[in-house]
């Protein structure tokens, strides 16, 4: 899905200007949103049901804008979320009781396969969010936000070897927290391999760690494309037994050029 550049792009770089040191003031807004709406579900005769559905789609769908830009600090969450425990916790036949909590919050938040109910982790969710915005600007660096960010950031390498840089914005500085987690997931395809940098990028096909280990000097600032034959579509071998461990030089012939 593309960035609409009217309204993601200037929500995106009018919001850092306003955001400042301390971030629980700021956010506290949150916390002062689900407090409201749960209090309104308190005077009302709820089944555990009823609270679970409530739960699930309305209070922690509440941070949902917030999180999709801004990585929300711990204080933020654990409150959160403690609101949520005391009101699934709290019994009706006794409003003023806050009620015992049986099962911590993180259990509740396993899915229903493994004894949870399947409530968010919000930290998690959270991350979730901004891996889609690190997500966006490695696949669409033709988006005006992509270019931006790169160009303020990292104009020489990708989001992936993004480093955080000096003075960043808060917005910055939370979709960067994701980069690990973009990393975990991504996969470069090989075509012809010229935009495909052989020790930075993700291009193997190994799920524990899709990245080269070889460390000659050879390889460096050099593009998948120069370890093929010449106008052919084939795996110049030779040279990868010269240039590449065991290990990586099994998993590059096992990728299939069309």
């Amino acid at each position: 899905m593309r960035l609409n550049a009217a309204s993601d792009d200037s929500f995106y770089l009018g919001l850092p200007c306003i955001m400042g040191k301390n971030k629980n003031a700021i956010l506290g807004f949150l916390k002062e949103k689900m407090k409201k709406k749960i209090f309104s579900w308190e005077t009302k005769f709820l089944s555990k049901a009823g609270k679970e559905v409530l739960i699930k789609l309305v209070a922690q769908a509440l941070p949902s804008y917030a999180m999709s830009v801004f990585l929300l600090t711990q204080d933020i969450c654990s409150s959160l979320e403690d609101m949520m425990a005391k009101f699934w916790w709290k019994s009706q036949s006794n409003s003023s009781s806050r009620g015992v909590s049986w099962i911590s919050w993180k259990k509740l938040c396993q899915h229903k396969d493994v004894g949870g109910l399947g409530f968010r982790d919000l930290r998690d969710y959270n991350l979730s969010f901004l891996g889609k915005q690190g997500w966006r600007l490695l696949t669409m660096e033709d988006t005006i936000v992509a270019r931006i960010y790169k160009a303020r950031y990292f104009p020489h390498v990708s989001f992936l070897n993004a480093e955080l840089g000096q003075n960043p914005s808060f917005i910055w500085r939370s979709i960067w927290a994701t980069q690990d987690l973009v990393k975990q997931g991504a996969r470069r395809v090989i075509a012809n391999g010229t935009a495909v940098s052989i020790l930075h990028d993700p291009w193997l096909p190994n799920d524990s760690n899709p990245f080269v280990l070889s460390t000659n000097p050879g390889l460096v600032d050099q593009y998948v494309s120069s370890l093929m034959i010449t106008g052919e579509r084939s795996w110049d071998v030779e040279l990868l037994n010269d240039m590449f461990e065991e290990r990586d030089v099994n998993l590059i012939r096992s990728i299939q050029l069309s």
